[in-house]
């Protein structure tokens, strides 16, 4: 599970002076559930309505026929995103300098495939080499 990667990079990232922030659409309520399940030493947050995500263009709409198909399924998940369109976010992984530059971006539309965390942590040693000054 991408949570449980990321969580064995963790204390490797803290100490480079980083660290990591999930950002997702599901609700605080299903959120807390999952952190605490997982014990995960940061953040997870929620991006209500998509509204992040908007702002980078990386939101998915279902059409109709993948929706129906989801519901015949019984997957709500409108329920945990608090809204009734069935959307979501490309998957995406982002390292951000200290001057709230974006240094590097990994997005996929395909949500199967996720960078591994050790090329998050290569490209946040390379940041922190090449980071320019305030």
């Amino acid at each position: 599970m991408e949570l449980e990667a990321l969580k064995e990079i963790n204390s490797e990232v803290q100490e480079l002076g980083a660290r990591i922030v999930v950002l997702t659409p599901e609700l605080e309520h299903y959120t807390r559930a999952l952190h605490k399940k997982l014990k995960l030493p940061f953040d997870i947050l929620t991006d209500l309505r998509l509204k992040i995500a908007e702002q980078f263009g990386l939101v998915f709409t279902f059409p109709d026929y993948l929706r129906d198909l989801y519901r015949s399924w019984g997957n709500t998940l409108d329920r945990f995103h608090g809204e009734s369109e069935f959307r979501l976010p490309v998957p995406a992984r982002y390292i951000v300098d200290s001057n709230n530059l974006i240094r590097s971006a990994e997005v996929n539309a395909d949500y199967t495939i996720r960078p591994e965390p050790s090329e998050t942590l290569r490209l946040l040693k390379e940041t922190e080499r090449t980071e320019p000054g305030p």
